[in-house]
């Protein structure tokens, strides 16, 4: 769970990064020409204006003209020799060279530079923001400038010069009488005395509005309209956001849902009984984890579940023959028999019995081993002196043969740790059964290496064919050489060895001895010497 969030957020991270990364470049890229031109289209008129004064005076007086324009543009105007140009212009030096208007952005202003025509004079116009009051006093320059060229005209003219204006600025330009219904009624006194009205900046549809002095005719130019595209740039940004998160939440959801619903698809099927089936999802993927517990489950569950078929068809199996043969004997007790049969038969019938309980005995052991891990109990013990203990306990199941326990000085010290109860019982039906196949001894011997403690019980039997020595450990496996009920055991013993050298995290096998016969061997990590 802490994988999937952690990678969502991730996701986002990265995504919301990205985004804001954009923003400085995206705007610059994609908005660049429809704000120059908007800039060129808003301003190229009003340079002209300018440098209509400028040229008009020899170039010593331009200083003292800008010096008089700089009351109606107040937020900046300013002329610049090539040498004194701000950094932030002479970086842009060569689009000045050839006359076009360069912009800079920044929180409070936009600063315009512009090369004044066959000079090497720079000249900068600023404006401020786009507030109404702000509005106002960035065009009042403007309007002052086109104010003194209509005056500059007689009344007559001044229809021609307005069109002359309008192709210079490249909006519509009109002029109004005072009396005219198309000027705003509510805003008629500020017209009247002389100030600039402005309407429709909410809309960005600007319509600007002002009295030539003192005569009846009202100057109005727009609407100047912003471009859709920087109108609603904003909402657009906000947009692509809202979709660029979308789009890397829908790919981080595709391939874990697409892994959800084969896991559904499945556990649809194992619990439908195929038990065989496993989820196959890729390395990387969120629910791997999930998965791999899911795979680990359905491999236990179907080994316990096939154990558990092969365990009662065995114990089926292995319970048929003594019933069988308590049967026999029962029904031969119904017969009149000497008293020297009678006892034959009884004393069969106790060993059925003991037989019968071994093997109930055994299954129960080996069904509990193979069902859950127990609780090891591990202690570090020094393995010769804990044999050497293991073989006077089992002294008496081992009558018939010699049983010693070999050993060198040095093994004395090799210590392992185990769990002594059950890699007790693991060495003692290692011993039991080299008793029933050994000819006439068993010997007992230890290792360690590299770091693995090894107890082997070899006996001088005929030893194990190399075909059979994975399936003897298999529950009720029984050699060829070995189907003999006199041998004695329940075919449960070596599988049991097995799952208690697993749950030690080792493993058993068998190999024969050089001599031919069988040595059984138990190897597990944990061992000091």
């Amino acid at each position: 769970m802490t994988r999937l969030y952690l990678t969502l957020y991730g996701v986002l991270f990265v995504t919301f990064g990205l985004f804001v990364a954009g923003l400085v470049w995206i705007p610059d890229i994609a908005l660049r020409g429809t704000i120059q031109g908007y800039y060129e289209r808003a301003m190229f008129g009003v340079y002209d204006l300018v440098e209509e004064r400028l040229t008009a005076q020899p170039e010593a007086e331009w200083e003292t003209v800008v010096e008089s324009l700089k009351p109606k543009f107040r937020h900046g105007i300013r002329l610049y020799p090539v040498d004194q140009l701000p950094d932030e212009a002479k970086q842009r030096e060569d689009e000045l060279l050839h006359g076009e208007l360069v912009f800079i952005n920044d929180e409070q202003q936009t600063r315009f530079y512009k090369r004044v025509p066959d000079s090497d004079r720079y000249l900068m116009l600023a404006l401020g923001a786009s507030r109404e009051q702000n509005e106002i006093d960035d065009v009042e320059g403007i309007v002052y400038l086109l104010e003194r060229r209509f005056l500059a005209r007689d009344r007559e003219e001044w229809p021609e010069l307005l069109r002359e204006m309008g192709v210079l600025f490249k909006m519509p330009l009109a002029l109004l009488p005072l009396d005219d219904p198309e000027l705003p009624q509510d805003r008629l006194d500020e017209i009247r005395s002389g100030q600039v009205v402005i309407l429709g900046l909410k809309e960005q549809r600007g319509i600007y509005f002002r009295r030539i002095a003192d005569s009846d005719q009202v100057f109005r130019a727009g609407p100047f309209e912003v471009p859709l595209i920087l109108r609603y740039f904003n909402g657009v940004l906000l947009l692509v956001l809202a979709m660029v998160i979308a789009l890397a939440v829908y790919l981080w959801v595709r391939p874990v849902w697409r892994d959800l619903s084969r896991f559904d698809r499945g556990v649809k099927r194992f619990g439908a009984g195929d038990l065989d089936t496993r989820l196959e999802v890729a390395r990387g993927s969120t629910v791997k984890p999930l998965a791999d517990t899911f795979n680990a489950m359905a491999e236990r569950m179907q080994r316990l579940i096939h154990s558990h078929r092969e365990l009662t068809g065995a114990v089926s199996h292995e319970l048929r023959t003594p019933i069988a043969r308590l049967r026999f004997r029962v029904d031969m007790l119904e017969e009149p028999l000497a008293e020297e049969d009678l006892q034959r038969h009884v004393e069969g019938m106790r060993k059925d019995i003991m037989e019968l309980e071994e093997l109930v005995s055994e299954s129960l052991s080996y069904s509990r081993l193979d069902r859950e891990r127990p609780e090891l109990v591990l202690e570090s013990v020094y393995l010769t002196d804990w044999l050497q203990a293991l073989l006077i306990e089992t002294e008496e199941d081992l009558s018939g043969v010699i049983t010693r326990l070999n050993s060198s000085p040095g093994d004395h010290q090799i210590q392992a740790s185990l769990d002594t109860r059950l890699m007790g019982r693991a060495v003692k039906n290692l011993l039991r059964n080299a008793r029933r196949h050994a000819a006439s001894q068993v010997t007992l011997r230890i290792a360690c290496e590299s770091g693995e403690a090894r107890i082997l019980v070899e006996d001088d039997g005929s030893g194990v064919p190399e075909q059979e020595r994975e399936r003897i450990f298999e529950p009720f496996a029984r050699l060829d050489a070995a189907r003999d009920r006199e041998s004695g055991g329940v075919g449960l013993g070596l599988a049991i060895v097995s799952q208690i050298a697993r749950w030690h995290d080792g493993k058993a096998w068998v190999e024969n001895t050089s001599e031919g016969g069988a040595r059984f061997v138990i190897a597990w990590p944990a061992c000091d010497e």
